[in-house]
């Protein structure tokens, strides 16, 4: 049965009962993938550094300690993203396809722990005994440091770019 792409899937020219869509993975170049990688982790990164600047913004004060606080939060994340980029980048350079899939990058367990920090994250956010100040300094660590990995990332993709 011959198949035609619609936006994003590959629908069957006659229906069968058993699926009517097929979902077809979203493919780049395999030699993209940090760069897409990188690109993602920068703008979490950055959203995630803003929503601690503005929780910044509603306090009063703003003792100099809070700041030592996000200074210790993003080096606890420096190092821990650096694994993360190491482990990461490894597993894209050893891919041999020409194309892959985006959702290739992460394993299974990586896409649990994302999923679980996506929701420790709203959780906090919206629990009202969090105060304002642990998010201004908590996520003003964790924005660079999801920064620097993604800049980390984009190094990676624009080494192995131009040692091809």
């Amino acid at each position: 049965m011959k198949r035609k792409a619609v936006m994003g899937y590959a629908r069957t020219a006659q229906p069968d009962a058993d699926a009517v869509f097929t979902v077809n993975m979203l493919k780049i170049p395999t030699k993209h993938l940090l760069l897409v990688n990188g690109l993602l982790w920068t703008a979490i990164g950055i959203r995630i550094a803003l929503i601690g600047v503005d929780y910044y913004g509603r306090l009063e004060s703003v003792p100099w300690w809070y700041f030592l606080l996000s200074a210790i939060v993003f080096a606890g994340f420096w190092f821990m993203f650096t694994g993360v980029v190491r482990k990461y980048a490894a597993r894209i350079m050893a891919m041999t396809e020409p194309k892959t899939s985006i959702f290739k990058t992460f394993s299974v367990k990586g896409y649990i722990i994302i999923a679980f920090m996506i929701t420790l994250g709203i959780t906090l956010k919206r629990i009202p005994q969090v105060p304002d100040s642990f998010i201004a300094w908590f996520y003003c660590g964790l924005g660079p440091g999801l920064l620097s990995a993604g800049i980390r990332f984009i190094i990676r993709w624009w080494k192995a770019i131009k040692n091809r």
